[in-house]
């Protein structure tokens, strides 16, 4: 009866740490790897860049300031594209040099988060991009396509997961960007252009891997030195509909910027980005973009 015993008993602990760990990680899924739950950068929609590639080497730097009070983030944000082929294929590098948090009481709260985690300085994610022009535009019905393939890194900072702003895991996405000039600088004052994209998104959580259909549309207007685009766009992921709406995995945002050139070499820009669903930020950036003539290949 004792060996017969201790065997149930054997039995039933190893049933109970086997459930503990599920429903550990059941929680951790449900909290994690998403950007309802981390912060504006871990997972950030991708933008619309109207299917054009430039000429020459394009440099942009961006201080981003997020203006909730539940979340105060500031953000040095660098984007750099290199044409390979002028207007026909480049890479792009781009990434969150530096970002410092943070955040509320509230917030660390509802994440069940540690006091010492409340604020910080920390690095962010680099992304990895490839961009092809497929088609070009022409005088009749063609429009630009330009194909994207993007790697994001895997975050070398467990802090930085510990402290929920970015995800320690890799992912990748690949898009399709079209677009179209509706109204010509040539033929008039004010040109207007539209465009969008459509992709796939992918990158790991926890224990599984979530995916998700991208989209972005998009409408920019040029006036002599003045340039303004509107955008709306987001990402729909698989497991807010396996762990209920609170997961979060379906981020959509409206953007608007404001370019001016100051000169052939420098544009100056402004931005606001207001979260819709599943990303509770609203951010403001300020940015500088460098534009040279220099590219691999003609």
């Amino acid at each position: 009866m004792r060996k017969g015993s201790l065997r149930v008993s054997r039995w039933l602990c190893a049933c109970s740490l086997l459930c503990s760990t599920i429903a550990q990680s059941e929680a951790q899924q449900f909290m994690g790897y998403s950007p309802r739950w981390y912060g504006p950068n871990a997972n950030p929609i991708p933008e619309a860049r109207e299917a054009m590639i430039p000429q020459g080497l394009r440099l942009h730097n961006s201080l981003q300031y997020q203006l909730s009070k539940k979340d105060k983030t500031a953000t040095l944000f660098t984007d750099l594209e290199i044409p390979i082929v002028s207007e026909r294929a480049s890479v792009r590098v781009y990434g969150y040099g530096a970002e410092y948090f943070h955040w509320s009481p509230e917030s660390m709260s509802r994440r069940g988060m540690a006091g010492d985690f409340q604020q910080g300085l920390i690095v962010g994610d680099i992304y990895l991009q490839t961009r092809l022009r497929l088609l070009s535009e022409d005088a009749g019905w063609k429009p630009n396509v330009v194909l994207n393939y993007t790697l994001k890194t895997a975050s070398p900072k467990p802090i930085a997961n510990e402290r929920m702003r970015f995800f320690d895991t890799p992912g990748y996405f690949f898009h399709v960007e079209v677009g179209r000039t509706l109204v010509a600088p040539e033929a008039s004052p004010v040109s207007l252009r539209v465009s969008g994209h459509v992709g796939f998104m992918c990158w790991e959580t926890v224990q599984k891997q979530n995916d998700a259909f991208m989209y972005a549309l998009a409408l920019s207007s040029q006036m002599k030195d003045w340039h303004l685009l509107l955008q709306f766009g987001g990402y729909s992921g698989w497991m807010k509909h396996s762990y209920g709406a609170e997961y979060g995995d379906e981020p959509m945002h409206l953007t608007a910027r404001c370019s001016y050139r100051i000169n052939r070499h420098l544009t100056a820009s402004c931005g606001l980005e207001r979260g819709l669903r599943d990303y509770p930020f609203t951010q403001l950036s300020l940015g500088l973009t460098y534009i040279s003539d220099f590219r691999l290949f003609p």
